[in-house]
């Protein structure tokens, strides 16, 4: 019997799970790793904690587990996209890690504009905004404000490049992350030369490129002597942390949609050709399933929205749910299931922290539309449930007129907990959800690939026919569906209003 482990390293924590290669889960553990806070935009965190982080998540697990880690026959990572950290050339960390959501080069961002134009970042990196955040950006202002650093650069590393190089001495890199780098073309998957001739970065500061599923190294002894795990056991290139869960819920060809309801929405398809209307908002990157491309959309508010609402006007069922034990979303969404369809007229445009695809917009804000004195608090909840759905199926349809046939949503994150929200989706996009039945696909995505790379399995289809099991499915009733086309039809309408106002 041999064993997989996938582990899943995002913005706030690391998560490891061990797997059967036939029978499923066995053992899971997480451990948070905060970033600090600096001045002027700057997020920041240890790398160090990544690690660290990696290493007790596998210890939890051999506790949990028993198991004798010899039968660990492969890992592989999962991890957000962005985070880097420059190395030098013993490996050592030269600073600490410059977390995604920091937005200190906005100038840098700004100077790539002038210099390329959006048009052709977009063409060559498949990137439809350019926000501060890219890795492109944030050398750039090393290089002009830490001039000392960006020379003793040895290797440039994402969080998966680092905890690989942790566990084999080995510096690569692989597709998937480096899509949301500006440094690499994705349509011929290979660094772009005129970026990083404009950045002055020589690609020696760059690790080799490996595809997901190729073998990456082995653990090395030292490596060994923290994690527990054998020498012997196969590292394998893994992927972002969206193209693993998609693989996690069995979205690997056309014809699917994966989406994803936590802090913010995001949906994913699979296309063999590139996704060209740049204003729709929807993200290129290459994925782990050969010749294939996958088209990410993005609502920078979604579950954040809810936890917004939960704080500032629900300190009644805080208090309750505090003194009772209870869930609060779970009392808040019970309410709204009592409320018709359309929640009586009231409309809500999510937009916290500006609008994501299919038409993007930072300036964009949240607004409330239709409310009148019959309204009550459950109708805002569930308006606010409806406006999520509603992005949901605006990328759906953005999808479709660009000639992709989406026939069917398999839901993960957290809102594909709520049966009545699930519903919801189902009848806002007349499509099937099926829920996924592990709880967390970005490690499940991840052991998949470990085993394509110690051939296990022959292929991630193979791989997520035997590992992948759907949950609950929801099916979409067409007279609520009929009425739901009717509201959209009113929520798009807001939306265009709204755009002249922001």
């Amino acid at each position: 019997m041999a064993y997989l482990l996938g582990i899943d390293a995002g913005t706030s924590s690391v998560k490891a799970a061990l797997f059967d290669e036939e029978k499923g889960g066995i053992a899971s553990a997480c451990v948070e790793c905060a970033a600090s806070y600096e001045n002027d935009g700057c997020v920041e965190l240890d790398m160090e904690k990544y690690w660290n982080a990696c290493k007790e998540c596998i210890s939890t697990i051999s506790k949990e587990s028993k198991l004798d880690f010899k039968d660990l026959k492969a890992l592989a990572i999962s991890s957000q996209g962005v985070t880097f950290v420059p190395v030098d050339r013993h490996g050592k960390e030269l600073g600490r890690g410059i977390v995604s959501y920091d937005t200190r080069a906005q100038c840098e961002a700004e100077e790539l504009i002038q210099q390329f134009g959006e048009e052709k970042l977009f063409e060559v990196t498949g990137q439809p905004v350019l926000p501060e955040t890219f890795e492109a950006p944030k050398l750039l202002w090393i290089r002009k404000h830490e001039p000392d650093r960006f020379r003793n650069i040895h290797k440039i590393l994402l969080v998966h490049d680092y905890l690989v190089y942790k566990l084999t001495g080995n510096f690569i890199c692989v597709p998937p992350l480096l899509s949301s780098s500006l440094l690499f073309d994705v349509r011929h998957k290979k660094w772009w030369k005129e970026m990083l001739d404009f950045l002055e970065l020589s690609p020696e500061k760059l690790p080799r490129i490996y595809q997901p599923g190729e073998p990456a190294g082995y653990v090395t002894k030292k490596a060994s002597a923290e994690t527990g795990i054998s020498p012997e056991t196969l590292v394998v290139a893994g992927a972002i942390d969206q193209v693993c869960g998609m693989i996690g819920v069995g979205n690997i060809s056309p014809g699917l949609i994966s989406e994803s309801t936590g802090s913010f929405l995001a949906i994913h398809t699979v296309s063999s050709n590139f996704f060209n209307q740049r204003d729709a908002g929807i993200h290129n990157f290459c994925n782990a399933v050969e010749n294939t491309y996958a088209l990410i959309g993005v609502c920078p508010t979604a579950g954040s929205a809810f936890d917004w609402f939960k704080e500032n006007f629900c300190e009644m069922e805080k208090e309750y749910a505090e003194k009772t034990g209870s869930n609060i979303f779970e009392l808040l969404i019970e309410k709204a299931e009592k409320i018709t369809a359309g929640s009586d007229g009231l409309f809500m445009l999510p937009y916290l922290s500006g609008k994501g695809s299919p038409d993007p917009d930072p300036l964009a804000k949240g607004s409330w539309y239709g409310f009148r004195l019959h309204h009550k608090k459950e109708h805002f909840v569930r308006a606010l449930m409806e406006s999520i759905a509603y992005k949901l199926k605006s990328n759906i349809d953005v999808f479709k007129e660009n000639g992709l046939d989406i026939k069917e949503i398999r839901s993960f994150g957290g809102g594909s907990q709520s049966g009545i929200w699930n519903q919801i989706k189902a009848d806002v996009c007349r499509l099937p959800i099926i829920t996924s039945d592990y709880s967390e696909p970005g490690c499940l995505g991840a052991a998949i690939i470990a085993g394509v790379g110690c051939d296990i399995y022959k292929s991630v289809e193979e791989g997520c026919q035997r590992l992948v099991v759907s949950g609950k499915q929801y099916h979409p009733d067409e007279k609520t569906s009929r009425k739901y086309e009717n509201y959209y039809g009113e929520f798009m309408k807001f939306n265009e209003i709204m755009k002249s106002i922001y």
